[in-house]
C-alpha cells in the first residue's frame, strides 16, 4: 500500500500548489450524502451452502460526509484540478437468515473514511457543468467497526450475546484502506455554490479476512460509493 500512497499525496500537492497568472481559484466546504457498498461479503462469510432453507444477501449503506476542497481553473483552456480532504461514513450490510431454525442476524461493516482525492476537471465551453476523474486514497479510521445483531426462536446461549460475537467479528475480519478511482460531474450554481455528483469505485480490497473458526474465507471484494453533495466557496471572504 505504501508504494501506491505515495503517487497520490504527490499528484494531489501537485494539483494544490501549481499555480499560475492564468488560473481562477476557489476553495471552501463541502458535504452531503452518499450510499455505498461493498461487495462479495456474503462469499467471504458464508462461501458454502451449509444450510438447506436460507438466504445471504448484501445490502448498501447510507452515510453522510464532510470536508474541504480546492478548485482551480485555467482561463484560458476548460480545464482545471480539484483536491479534497473529506470524512465519509462508508461500508455495507449483510443480512442472513435461517429459516428453518428461525434464526437470523445482520452484520453492519460501518466504516469510516478520511478520503484524498485529486481530480483532472474538464468545463465544456467554459460553462458551468464540469466533468472529472481522478485517483483517491481512502484511509479507514474505524477498521474494527462491525456491528452484530441477532433474533429469532433459534437462537442460542452457547452462541454468546451479541456483544461477544461482534467483538470476535472484529477480530477477524478487518477494514482496509481503499485505493481506486473517482469520477465526478458537476454544475456551478453561482460563484459561491456548487453541486455535484460523484462514483468511488476501489481497486483493493475494502475487507482482510484473519484467521478464524467461523469458515470465512479470503475473498476479492471492493467498496462502491454514489456521492451528491454540495459545496461552498469562502475564498471571497478573503479578498
Amino acid at each position: 500500500m505504501g508504494l501506491k500512497i505515495t503517487p497520490v499525496i504527490l499528484l494531489i500537492l501537485f494539483f494544490t500548489v501549481k499555480t499560475t497568472e492564468a488560473q481562477i481559484y476557489s476553495f471552501g466546504f463541502k458535504g452531503g450524502a452518499n450510499y455505498s457498498k461493498v461487495s462479495n461479503l456474503s462469499t467471504i462469510i458464508l462461501s458454502e451452502p451449509y444450510f438447506i432453507n436460507y438466504s445471504i444477501t448484501e445490502t448498501g449503506r447510507y452515510g453522510w460526509h464532510l470536508g474541504i476542497f480546492y478548485e482551480y481553473n485555467f482561463e484560458e483552456q476548460p480545464l482545471g484540478f480539484q483536491s479534497e480532504v473529506m470524512y465519509s461514513r462508508q461500508g455495507g450490510n449483510v443480512n442472513f437468515s435461517n429459516y428453518e431454525k428461525d434464526f437470523h442476524y445482520k452484520m453492519e461493516f460501518a466504516y469510516q473514511y478520511m478520503n484524498i482525492v485529486g481530480l483532472a476537471k474538464w468545463f465544456p465551453g467554459h460553462g458551468h457543468f464540469s466533468f472529472g476523474a481522478g485517483p483517491f486514497l481512502g484511509i479507514n479510521v474505524a477498521s474494527r467497526n462491525i456491528k452484530y445483531k441477532s433474533w429469532g426462536t433459534g437462537k442460542q446461549d452457547a452462541f454468546g450475546t451479541d456483544l461477544q460475537q461482534q467483538q470476535q467479528l472484529q477480530n477477524v475480519l478487518r477494514g482496509k484502506n481503499n485505493f481506486g478511482l473517482a469520477v465526478d460531474a458537476g454544475f456551478d450554481v453561482n460563484q459561491y455554490v456548487k453541486i455535484g455528483a460523484r462514483y468511488y469505485y476501489s481497486a483493493t480490497n475494502t475487507v482482510e479476512t484473519q484467521a478464524n473458526s467461523y469458515n470465512f474465507i479470503t475473498a476479492k471484494n471492493n467498496n462502491t460509493v454514489i456521492e451528491l453533495s454540495v459545496a461552498v466557496s469562502v475564498e471571497k471572504l478573503f479578498d
